[in-house]
């Protein structure tokens, strides 16, 4: 059986083969041509067209009143940014925030009155709650090289307390990528790490309060904020740390959630991936955790973390769109993603 990435990465040339024909050119990522990379000047038609502007305009687009640096790869017909975009940016507006909160009040079981905003690679506006302030992570910009979550949606619930999800979207990926402090080489002038091997051992970890991770040497906070979260004793059980080998951006995003607690009255990190992608859940699996999301609540069981699918959200758009209004979009997303 053809795998998930494989299957809509063959759907997504053949389409582009049909709805693209003025493309002649491939386009290139990580030094290579591929058949599902859009040429660079052409990444914009890998976005539904009604938010293109909205977006990328040069003089009042989202991206560029942000100062947010959009991902490298938007070109790729495969971007799980991109697909993220797609689905909920249509949505930024009053009669959107309506359906998107009652389908959120289904999803996490939260009273949502409503939704106040939404942002894309968030970051807060307060120095402090700022990733280089709160995370420690000193070399990076929004959308680059720092904590910045793919989608955040700001919500009011009845009883007037405020929220706020961060989301992580995926779409083909099978992980949430390897900790760059167990990494062999650092991307910069970052210390590498002397001895890995550490990372293998749960329990000297655990014991040293975690000044045995790497991470603490850069200066990084992720510990400091969540170590008081943490099941101790269902991370000593397991053969490595998992953020070594495919849980690193769960991690990274639960630290932002747990240091958002001062500014939010209920913070919830969490995912939205493609249901049919079954590898994502395994990510994590060598170390002896379970499938996810259940692995991870079962490390941080006192935190809120929501798994949420790009199908049930298309499929519930499908299911209350009585008035039509969302009809352009379910065609495009429809045919695009869930043919």
């Amino acid at each position: 059986m053809q795998a998930f990435k494989e299957k809509i990465r063959d759907y997504q040339i053949r389409r582009r083969n049909t709805y693209l024909l003025q493309i002649k050119e491939d386009g290139r990522q990580n030094g290579k041509n591929y058949q599902h990379i859009l040429p660079w000047k052409e990444r914009l038609e890998n976005f539904y067209e009604p938010i293109r502007a909205v977006l990328f305009n040069k003089n009042n687009g989202y991206l560029e009143k942000n100062k947010v640096t959009p991902h490298s790869g938007i070109h790729n017909l495969l971007s799980s940014w991109v697909l993220c975009v797609n689905m909920y940016w249509p949505f930024n507006n009053s009669a959107g925030y309506e359906v998107l909160a009652a389908f959120l009040r289904e999803q996490t079981g939260i009273d949502i009155r409503e939704i106040t905003d939404m942002e894309l690679e968030y970051e807060e506006c307060d120095v402090n709650f700022k990733p280089q302030n709160l995370l420690g992570e000193n070399s990076g910009k929004r959308g680059s090289g720092q904590t910045s979550p793919d989608l955040a949606i700001k919500f009011k619930t009845a009883d007037e307390r405020k929220g706020i999800i961060l989301f992580e979207s995926k779409f083909t990926e099978e992980s949430f990528y390897m900790c760059s402090g167990y990494k062999k080489r650092a991307n910069d002038d970052k210390l590498i790490n002397p001895d890995r091997n550490r990372c293998l051992n749960t329990t000297a970890l655990v014991n040293s309060n975690f000044c045995e991770c790497h991470l603490t040497n850069w200066h990084r906070r992720y510990w400091d904020l969540l170590e008081v979260e943490l099941n101790k004793s269902k991370f000593i059980e397991l053969n490595r740390c998992p953020m070594s080998c495919g849980c690193y951006q769960l991690f990274r995003q639960g630290a932002l959630a747990k240091g958002l607690s001062n500014k939010y009255d209920i913070i919830i990190s969490g995912v939205v991936t493609d249901q049919r992608n079954d590898k994502i859940k395994k990510s994590g699996r060598s170390t002896g955790m379970a499938e996810l999301p259940t692995g991870w609540n079962e490390l941080f069981p006192n935190m809120d973390f929501v798994w949420i699918s790009h199908n049930d959200w298309y499929l519930y758009v499908k299911e209350n769109n009585a008035l039509g209004e969302w009809s352009k979009w379910l065609a495009y997303v429809g045919e695009r993603y869930f043919y």
